[in-house]
């Protein structure tokens, strides 16, 4: 209950559409913060779920990047406290983050105003990255 109102305020405040905020049929909310960041959002155990996809993981030597990430993701120190992983089938480097639900909307729109921060860093790096060691 408590998610529902604070996406609530937040597409007031962010002038969202309700297009831009949904909710699906398994209870995962897709908030679309621009053209390039979709953000999922889920009710988990420990709080709420943040997931974003940041590159699809194609073929060639990965082990360069995923080194580098590994060390992005040492202590949370080159995410923001999120961490970078794959998703189930393997095919997308993600971004995963859970916010505790003993916050109030103050701290939870700063925290997701960080994460979607990190998530278009972390594309731009990839991507980047990628491209000089011609990975992707």
């Amino acid at each position: 209950m408590m998610l529902k109102k604070y996406l609530s305020q937040l597409k007031e405040d962010l002038k969202l559409g309700a297009e831009d905020c949904k909710e699906d049929e398994r209870g995962i909310t897709h908030l679309k913060i621009n053209s390039r960041l979709l953000i999922f959002i889920k009710k988990e155990e420990a709080g709420f779920g943040c997931f974003s996809a940041l590159s699809p993981l194609m073929g060639g030597n990965r082990e360069d990047l995923f080194i580098y990430l590994m060390r992005a993701n040492f202590l949370g120190q080159g995410t923001g406290k999120s961490v970078i992983g794959l998703d189930l089938d393997e095919k997308f480097l993600t971004l995963s983050f859970i916010l505790p639900y003993e916050v109030n909307y103050k701290i939870f729109r700063e925290s997701l105003e960080d994460f979607c921060n990190f998530t278009d860093y972390w594309k731009e790096e990839i991507h980047r990255f990628a491209t000089q060691t011609r990975i992707l």
